[in-house]
């Protein structure tokens, strides 16, 4: 059986037909064919170099582009002096750059850069541009050309081209404001974000190594990670959060700096210097107290707690939320954040069993928790034990220089009974509250994460249990509504009606949320659920309704109507 061919790219061309006037299908894919007799040319050698080249580029565009290893840029205000690293990167153009040495450049050399540049650019414009590290080829040593033919004279040509590689600037479109040099860097921080239009203008044979900030014919500044990535295709979400997590980093490493040369402590706002932030990322450390329940660094109308977590837990627990949305802080919209205190496995097992607590397994309405989040309590008391005071202050002093972080929203984990402490905003610890009516206690189990009721009816609510056992007509419409308005958020509610409706048929659904409705007023609903169960199972469920509502007092018009269903 013989292979199935068909006709390659270009005219069909029978062989040994034409051969002289066959043209190349793709002369950039093109290598010579050799064979005994045949004369040489340079054509035919430079032929079969661009074929190779161009086969280790392909290989090169398939792995993507970016910086491989090594290449740190660093910049010296006082100096002038651009220094950047020995490493390795991979141009867009698949070419491989490789910097054996560190490359240092004077930008206040301008007779030097105006010699390289062939006269041009003896003073820089007011500007932000682009640092790249891009590839160059240089002819170098001489040979002798002999003539062709007698007539001709002989010439000289260079003998090598050297492959190498050469640091530039290339001009950005966008403005440079007069601001602080921080907050220009954190706004680019957002503009730059997933935007190819400022990809693009980095040339094919370059990769990006930061930004720097020319005024007044003077660098002022340099961003060493803007526009810098590690190599990789296509970006997803997770590549660029972690862009941006690079890049607050950064950031926020020369905000603290700063700070602290001018006599500041790290305690200040996000929103003084950040639009957007990654989803998990450093906190100052004075800008939480756990000891007296403050957070001075997300807005008011976050969700801020805080908690210890084992430090062998910390690289996975931010690489899991870089997959998460960045956190706006320019939106408004509330989120939900959770302050990690990294502790080792020691100091953890220790102080972390002094925030336990025990669980209630009564009253748990899930068999587990599945979101790490904290449990919030805005109005009760910050430590519901003396011993969490102790702890946190203890937990505090021993993070040395594990600095505290933030992530968005938790992993998942497996649940613990440690109980976590909610961070106001520059509010005072409230005095202990606790009363008959409310029955609960900052202590209650929860542990690490979500509150519990919470998540229960993110599964089960009376929307949920409506659509199973729609309401049938306006009244019961009317019942549901109003039902749903006032006990909609108790969970201890929603699973009582849960229980009843199971134990009642379909069939009844006519009266069944009027009757739901008129328990949950009365706070009857245990004690009607409790006589369901223990009623007769062969009894007619309208006559065990009747005589329950009876004996619980319910309206006696209620009570009628369902007697009148009875068989």
């Amino acid at each position: 059986m013989s292979d199935i061919l068909f006709q390659p790219l270009g005219n069909p061309v029978a062989a040994g037909e034409g051969l002289d006037q066959i043209a190349d299908i793709d002369p950039r894919l093109t290598r010579t064919n050799y064979f005994d007799g045949r004369l040489l040319t340079a054509e035919d050698l430079t032929r079969d170099q661009l074929y190779l080249d161009q086969r280790l580029r392909e290989l090169g565009r398939v792995l993507g582009s970016g910086v491989m290893d090594g290449l740190e840029l660093s910049f010296d205000r006082f100096t002038g002096l651009l220094t950047l690293e020995k490493g390795q990167a991979l141009t867009p153009a698949g070419r491989v750059l490789e910097l054996g040495s560190q490359l240092m450049v004077n930008l206040g050399d301008r007779a030097l850069i105006s010699q390289l540049n062939d006269s041009n650019f003896r003073y820089l414009n007011r500007a932000l541009y682009a640092v790249v590290l891009r590839y160059v080829d240089v002819g170098t040593d001489i040979a002798e050309v002999f003539p062709k033919d007698l007539g001709a004279q002989r010439g000289a040509q260079y003998a090598l081209i050297t492959e190498s590689v050469q640091m530039g600037l290339v001009p950005l479109p966008v403005p440079l404001p007069q601001q602080s040099s921080l907050q220009i860097r954190s706004r680019l921080m957002r503009e730059f974000l997933g935007n190819e239009q400022f990809s693009s203008l980095i040339p094919e044979d370059a990769v990006a190594l930061g930004v720097l900030a020319i005024q007044n014919d003077t660098p002022q500044w340099l961003d060493a990670q803007l526009l810098r990535h590690p190599v990789r295709a296509e970006p997803g979400l997770g590549d660029l959060q972690a862009d941006l997590s690079r890049q607050y980093e950064q950031l926020l490493s020369d905000i603290l700096s700063t700070r602290r040369s001018g006599g500041l402590t790290g305690d200040f706002l996000a929103t003084d210097y950040f639009s957007l932030m990654p989803p998990v990322g450093t906190l100052p450390k004075d800008a939480v107290n756990p000891m007296t329940g403050r957070q001075g660094y997300f807005p008011e109308n976050y969700q801020v707690a805080i908690a210890p977590i084992r430090q062998s837990d910390v690289d996975l627990i931010k690489a899991e939320s870089l997959n998460l949305p960045p956190i706006d802080l320019s939106n408004g919209e509330p989120v939900d954040v959770v302050v990690l205190a990294p502790l080792t496995n020691l100091d953890y097992g220790h102080y972390g069993a002094q925030l336990e607590r025990e669980l209630d397994s009564t009253n748990r309405r899930l068999p587990q928790i599945d979101l790490l989040k904290l449990k919030l309590y805005p109005v009760r008391p910050v430590h519901a034990l003396d011993t969490d005071l102790n702890a946190w202050t203890n937990i505090w002093g021993r993070l040395g220089d594990n600095q505290p972080f933030y992530v968005r929203r938790p992993t998942r984990a497996a649940e613990t009974g440690i109980s976590g402490i909610v961070l106001a905003l520059g509010a005072s610890v409230p005095a202990p509250a606790q009363t008959e009516e409310t029955g609960s206690n900052p202590a209650d189990s929860g542990g690490l994460v979500q509150d519990e009721n919470a998540v229960f009816l993110n599964r089960m609510n009376l929307k949920t249990l409506a659509e199973l056992r729609r309401p049938g007509d306006a009244d019961s419409k009317k019942a549901f509504d109003k039902m749903s308005g006032n006990f909609g958020k108790d969970a201890m509610i929603v699973t009582l009606c849960a229980g009843i409706l199971i134990r009642i048929e379909r069939q009844y659904d006519r009266l069944i949320w009027q009757t739901l409705l008129a328990l949950a007023d009365g706070k009857l609903l245990e004690d009607f659920l409790g006589g369901l169960l223990a009623a007769d199972a062969e009894a007619p469920t309208p006559k065990v309704v009747a005589k329950l509502g009876d004996a619980l007092g319910l309206d006696a018009k209620l009570v009628k109507q369902w007697a009148e269903l009875a068989p």
